[in-house]
This record gives structure tokens, sequence and C-alpha cells, in this order.
């Protein structure tokens, strides 16, 4: 049921998003594009499309006389589309609102008008890409369980699948004698096998190299100077790999871009290493990024991107249709999208109850006093982003620390690229000789705010982390 009251909470969102949009449409809509519309949101999981309200910020309710028999058109858009839609008509004090209500599309079964398949993207309707149709066609088909016809065997890494074993027996999810097994039976008992073939899922859990059709099995890692992707990169590495690797990979770059400091912990006399995200947190996110992925789409990737102020972790594949960013931080039922993958994770205990990762999160965060993870949609995927309770590299910098202007001009200079002190000293608007720059330069360094790279003449500076 929408009541003004819903409406009054869509009018203060920040921005639309890819299950509401707004028109004005004081006078009238046109109804192929209407029904338009109601296709694009069908293909996305469903929404609300609201004429009658200003279609920017700030945003007002300007009325619409578009429609004005609501039941005749209810009944032409289930005539042409085969769908119910609701249509809401609200009298708002500033003018007549109506609101369309979408559901989704059926499983396995995208929407068209007159030939094309739409979806949004941005403000404009735009046809469904080749990829993400097929993905909807595919729907009553898993990705994983589909037979690797280009694998065998032999291209798997059977280390990696005995230590999965071990793990399995250590955490008693696996019976003991397992680890007398054939590497052909244990894939079987894990049913990663058809015919002695193995399944994608084997392939992208376990694959020593990885062939281009499996070019999804992909990890982008980027660290950020600043707070924002507009700014340069620290780092920057793209790897195609199997899941474990990938995990393995995602942890050494966390530990070479992130500060670790060291503290003491009750009833123990070794001090413990701490990220400024616990890495129980970081883990989990990623656990849940490769479970719940979608690997039918060729092109989708995992991404890991480090900024001054917080982590992003993205993956490519939107929520079940069952679910919304609402429910993540709240208990809810587990949804797999990819069973033979997580149920692998399971037994080596990387996932230790079904459905409770999210909760996992952000109890880790709250114990070590940091902001609990924040979830959005972006791009036809899912982001988790960590704020750091204190911000690291450049951006750490606070203004109670004695810094000269010439000093603070130095670190701006290094935040967009790594300079020695002659181009230094030639960059700088409050001149100086190069002798006293090197001076403000060591300063710096004993600082901890910028570090030395290379050596001799290949030497330059860069910002510490």
């Amino acid at each position: 049921m929408i009541t003004l009251e819903k409406l009054s909470h869509w009018l203060t969102m920040p921005r639309e998003n890819e299950h509401l949009d707004f028109k004005e449409a004081k006078k009238q809509f046109d109804f192929t594009k209407l029904l338009s519309y109601c296709v694009a949101f069908a293909n996305e999981r469903g929404g609300h499309f609201v004429l009658g309200v200003s279609d920017h910020l700030p945003r007002k309710v300007v009325g619409t006389e578009a429609f004005p028999n609501t039941g005749d058109i209810k009944s032409k858009i289930l005539d042409k589309l085969k769908i119910r839609v609701e249509i809401y008509e609200l009298n708002h004090p500033d003018g007549r609102v109506l609101v369309f209500e979408i559901p989704s599309r059926p499983v396995a079964h995208p929407m068209e008008l007159n030939g094309t398949y739409y979806m949004r993207s941005g403000e404009q309707l735009v046809p469904m890409p080749a990829n993400q149709l097929r993905r909807i066609f595919s729907e009553g088909v898993s990705w994983e369980d589909v037979v690797a016809e280009n694998y065998t065997i032999d291209d798997l890494d059977h280390n990696e699948i005995m230590r999965a074993v071990s793990d399995g027996i250590f955490v008693k999810r696996i019976p003991p004698s397992a680890a007398k097994d054939s590497i052909e039976n244990i894939l079987t008992k894990f049913n990663l096998l058809v015919d002695q073939k193995p399944k994608r899922a084997a392939v992208a859990l376990f694959a020593k190299h990885i062939n281009s059709e499996f070019m999804q099995c992909w990890l982008k890692m980027a660290r950020f100077r600043g707070t924002e992707k507009s700014s340069n990169f620290i780092d920057n590495q793209q790897i195609h790999c199997n899941i474990f690797q990938m995990l393995d990979e995602a942890d050494n770059f966390f530990r070479k871009h992130l500060p670790i400091s060291s503290h003491l912990v009750d009833n123990q006399f070794q001090r413990v290493d701490r990220l400024p995200v616990p890495s129980k947190a970081l883990r989990e996110a990623l656990v849940n990024a490769v479970c719940h992925r979608d690997y039918q789409d060729q092109s989708g990737y995992i991404s890991i991107a480090i900024f001054d102020d917080h982590i992003e972790i993205w993956n490519n594949g939107t929520l079940p249709n069952q679910l919304t960013l609402q429910d993540l931080k709240k208990k809810h039922i587990s949804i797999l999208r990819n069973k033979l993958i997580a149920k692998i994770f399971y037994l080596r205990e990387f996932i230790e109850t079904w459905g409770n990762g999210i909760q996992t999160m952000m109890d880790s965060c709250k114990a070590q006093g940091t902001p609990v993870p924040q979830f959005s949609e972006r791009t036809h995927g899912i982001c988790v982003s960590f704020k750091f309770a204190e911000p690291i590299g450049a951006t750490a910098i606070k203004k109670d620390i004695a810094l000269s202007i010439r000093q603070r001009e130095i670190i701006d200079l290094l935040k967009d690229e790594n300079l020695n002190s002659v181009q230094i000293t030639e960059k700088l608007k409050n001149t100086a000789a190069v002798r006293t720059v090197q001076v403000d330069l060591l300063e710096l360094e004993k600082l901890g705010l910028i570090k030395r790279q290379g050596k001799a003449r290949a030497m330059s500076w860069i910002l510490a982390k």
C-alpha cells in the first residue's frame, strides 16, 4: 500500500535508484513510454514509477493530469504486458500523484516491448545488453552446475583440494576417512564431477590456471590516493585466478596497504596485530562476494578499493528478488546463488553458519570500535563499504600537527604523483632552495607522513600509508 507518508519519505531521498523513478508529467504522459518503463522496472526486479513529482532535486509535488481513468490504464497494461501493475492515486495538498507499482518479471523470462528488452541506465531507457539477457534466460540453470568441457581433473590444484579436505576434517565437517580418498572420489563426494569431468564450480574453486572461458574469475584491487576514485592510484592490480587464490591475494593486498597496530588482549602476553577494519569482517565480506556473485556474466569481477577513509568491496550480481538492502542488516534467510561453491566454503568453515556472515561483519566491527559496514547496490552489483575510525595516508594529517605551509603544500603535491626533491622544489608555490626543501622532506619523513621509493638518482618521495 502506497500512502502519502511513503511518498514524503521518497521525496527526501538523495537520489533515484533502480527501483524508483519520478516524472513531472503535469499534463500528460505517453502510454507507450509508460509501457517501456514498466518493462524496464520489471526486468530489474520491480519498482515504483511516480508521476506528478519533479525529477530533480529538491523534489516537490507538482501534480499530474495524466491518465485520469486509472482502471482503464491498469487493464490496458495487463492486456499489453501480461503483468498486473497496481496504480495508486494520491491526493497530495500540492496536487494529484500517480504511483505505478510494478512487479518483478518471472524467473528466466525477461520482458520486452515490441521486440526490445528495456532496462534503465541512469535516467535513460536502453536495450538490455546481450550478456544480461543470457543471464536471465539461464536463470533456471545454475552456472556452477554445468560441466567445464575444456578442463580435466589434472587441471585442478590437487594440493588445494586436499587442504580443503584437511580443513573440513579439522572442524569435523568432513569424516576423517576422506583423507585417504582419491581426488576423483573427493570431487565426486563434493558433487563437483560429472562422468569424471569437473563442473564449473570445481574450476572456479581449484583451477591451476584460468582460461578465456572463465574470465569472470577476476579480482581487481586498487589503493587510491585520497577519499574518491577520481584520485590517482598508489597501487593497481588485476588478477585472474581461482577463488582461494583470490582470498590469499586480497589478504596480501590489505596487509600491504593498511596500517597494522599492535594491541594487548586480556589473558594474553603477546600483542595482537590489528587492521583499521577487523580481519574477520573483511574475510566475511570477501566470502560473501565470491559465494553470492553472478558467475554467469563473463565480464563480471570482484573489486577491492582502499581509500584514505574507507574500503569498498564490490561484486557483480544483484540481490535475489526475495531480499532488499534493508533485510541484510537484520536476521534473514540465506538464499544461495552458488550452492556448490558455498558448500565447499562451509565445509572448510570459511562460512561458520548459513545466513550469519553480515551479522558477523557487524559484530566484529562493533567489538573493535569501528563503524559498521554499509551496503548499497551499484552498477548491477553489491558494494560493502567499511569506514575507518581514523583516516590513513595523507588524509590522516590533522590540523593540530605543526606543519609549515610549505610542508603542507609538499603533502598536497605528493597526493597526485611521486616526485624527487628537485621536482618538488620546482612545483612549490612557496618557493625555497632545494636544500631547504630537503630539510622539510626529512622532517615529514620523521613524522611518518612520507617515505622514500627507489635508490640514488631514481629515488623519489611518496606518501606513507
